[in-house]
């Protein structure tokens, strides 16, 4: 009981240093009475990476290129849930594995006649695993212990994850987003908003044209919706068009729609040789811009609220009558409180009003 405590200690460190897992493999590998446990991330492929316990680091690198392909054990993982352990006598024929290139030039000179496993992570093509193998046939007991340990192994790996995605959005370009005058969300693969910055929460708060629901993002329309999903999908993959990364969101009537740019956020995975493609989707609203403008003339011109209410009536366009009934007055007061703003700004005409709050 006190070695598999010890082994347990030893996995959760290993989550929060990804460094220390070489000591929770050697002990692992311990435990389970193997001579060597090892981690590896890798696709049906490539393995960019082995940490061992204690393989001789000239297996290791043969392996990573010439003999994981032929690995029939480690290919059959890739049929097999995360998280649960298996044997290779679960996964492969014996005889026909027994008969491989791989088993008698790579597995045999080293002792590893038999084997156990379990996938601690999948995504987009890659997964993450344990391995550990020995000379004995591993029993229903050496199993239900790898079992028992199993959860530990796979909760922290996803701290180790999650550690890093942390680190990853709370520094870094992403911080500086918040200082945009635009709306700015990450978005993974399957759609799920990973983090977003204030004046995004606030759009989706706000619930005309962009909305949060079930945790993915929708549109006023269906057509609209779709439109999104495939510019995310697309930057997903780590696709960026110029003309097609561009979406127009409608909203509600008397505001202007939305304007959406959708563009690839590739992140370095914790595990090297891995990249995780996320989509930054960038979101602006003109009108709320066109508030924050006038905002700024007012405040340097001393302009009344009402007449920075009406210089916005004037560059939304429309001219005067359209500003007077939308603003509720007389033409009258709108030439008055427009020939005020002139004064103030030093402009004459409304198209140097419009060019005035456009340079804001």
């Amino acid at each position: 009981m006190d070695a598999i405590l010890g082994l347990i200690e030893d996995i959760y460190e290993a989550g929060a240093r990804p460094e220390y897992w070489q000591t929770a493999l050697t002990a692992l590998a311990d435990l389970t009475g193997s001579i060597d446990a090892t981690m590896g991330g890798q696709t049906a492929a490539l393995v960019p990476m082995l940490v061992s316990a204690r393989t001789d680091p000239d297996y290791v690198r043969s392996y990573a290129e010439h003999y994981h392909s032929g690995n029939a054990m480690q290919l059959a993982l890739h049929r097999t849930p995360v998280g649960r352990a298996v044997t290779d006598a679960m996964m492969v024929d014996s005889n026909r594995f027994r008969a491989s290139e791989f088993y008698n030039e790579w597995c045999l000179p080293q002792g590893y006649l038999h084997g156990m496993a379990l996938n601690l992570a999948t995504s987009q093509g890659w997964r993450a695993t344990i391995m550990v193998s020995g000379k004995k046939d591993y029993d229903g007991e050496g199993l239900k212990l790898f079992s028992a340990i199993t959860p530990h192994l796979v909760r922290a790996f996803q701290l180790n994850q999650l550690l890093h995605e942390t680190q990853s959005l709370g520094m870094g370009a992403f911080a500086a987003l918040e200082y945009l005058d635009r709306g700015a969300l990450l978005v993974g693969a399957n759609g799920d908003i990973r983090t977003a910055n204030g004046l995004a929460e606030q759009m989706l708060s706000d619930g005309d044209g962009l909305t949060l629901r079930q945790g993915q993002l929708r549109c006023n329309t269906v057509e609209e919706t779709a439109a999104l999903n495939r510019l995310v999908a697309q930057s997903v993959r780590g696709l960026a068009v110029r003309d097609e990364g561009a979406l127009q969101i409608s909203r509600s009537a008397g505001r202007s729609p939305l304007t959406v740019q959708c563009l690839p956020f590739p992140t370095r995975n914790w595990w090297p040789g891995f990249t995780q493609q996320l989509a930054i989707i960038f979101v602006t609203d003109p009108d709320l811009r066109m508030v924050q403008a006038t905002e700024r003339m007012r405040l340097r011109y001393g302009l009344t609220p009402a007449e920075a209410r009406l210089a916005w009536e004037i560059v939304r366009g429309g001219g005067r009558k359209s500003a007077a009934s939308n603003r509720g007055i007389s033409v009258a007061t709108v030439r008055s409180q427009l020939t005020s703003i002139f004064d103030k700004t030093g402009v004459r005409r409304q198209s140097e009003l419009v060019r005035l709050l456009m340079d804001e």
